[in-house]
């Protein structure tokens, strides 16, 4: 449980692709803990039914008896600070989520559209009150979930796998989807960027990928920062724990504190 926190003016991003692998789950919590090293309150939303960045960023016995699982479903929605939960980073907080929110998914759909809007009814001025940044880890589609998480957000961010020959594929998919919410859902939603992640310069495939994204879309629309391919993420993620608490001067830590940067840069350029 999470105490009401002094007013704040935040701002909601979501993290999507709908395509697994790519580097959603480790964006969104050490991009998290990047922004909270460097001073502010972040919340991390898993609204993602595998639970990975819940497993990550704290244990089981810490989850407290409500999760996002009661925040959307049709007859719960407890108060929110009691569905929130510190992490063990200063800064640092997570609504977790459980497996049987994959059940909830029929009864969204039956009643849409209100149902669609109920992230963002229940939620979103809370987040902006009293988080600098919530970012909201996203299943691998772009399915019932991920529309709830983009009614809800002001900004997107789309990670992408260098190492893919169909990254650019998805990535058009992906942009186009959230035009779409844009003009059906939320007019305020903006895509930021995409993510370049796994990017290994040494070889051919990587470079070609990083090439051909950077020829289809904008300067303006494709991050400066790429997160390295670096088995130092992979170790950190299978004990459950952030690059910066596993190794704070690998790499890819390095370069998440870049992309922190480069994400209040941004955001503060948008007003």
């Amino acid at each position: 449980m999470i105490s009401q926190l002094p007013h704040r003016s935040g701002m909601i991003i979501s993290i999507i692709n709908n395509k697994g692998g790519v580097g959603k789950t480790t964006t969104s919590v050490n991009l998290g803990h990047a922004l909270s090293r460097q001073g502010k309150k972040v919340l991390v939303v898993d609204i993602d039914s595998q639970c990975n960045a819940t497993d990550i960023l704290v244990s089981s016995k810490l989850i407290s008896s409500h999760t996002l699982y009661d925040v959307i479903g049709k007859n719960t929605h407890p108060p929110l600070p009691d569905s929130i939960v510190s992490t063990e980073y200063q800064d640092l907080f997570l609504l977790p989520n459980i497996p049987d929110s994959a059940t909830l998914e029929p009864e969204l759909i039956s009643h849409v559209p209100e149902s669609l809007f109920r992230l963002r009814n229940r939620f979103r001025t809370f987040a902006l009150e009293n988080f600098d940044f919530t970012l909201i880890d996203n299943p691998p589609n772009l399915g019932t979930f991920v529309i709830l998480s983009l009614y809800a957000s002001d900004f997107v961010i789309v990670p992408t796998e260098a190492g893919s020959k169909h990254s650019s594929e998805g990535l058009i998919k992906a942009v186009n989807f959230i035009n779409e919410i844009q003009a059906k859902g939320n007019p305020e939603l903006r895509f930021l960027r995409l993510l370049l992640t796994k990017v290994d310069k040494r070889t051919v495939i990587s470079k070609a990928v990083v090439n051909q994204i950077r020829q289809t879309f904008p300067k303006n629309k494709v991050f400066g920062t790429q997160i390295p391919i670096n088995t130092d993420l992979q170790k950190a993620e299978f004990q459950s724990q952030t690059i910066f608490k596993y190794r704070s001067n690998a790499l890819s830590a390095i370069a998440y504190t870049d992309l922190a940067n480069e994400v209040n840069q941004i955001v503060n350029s948008h007003g």
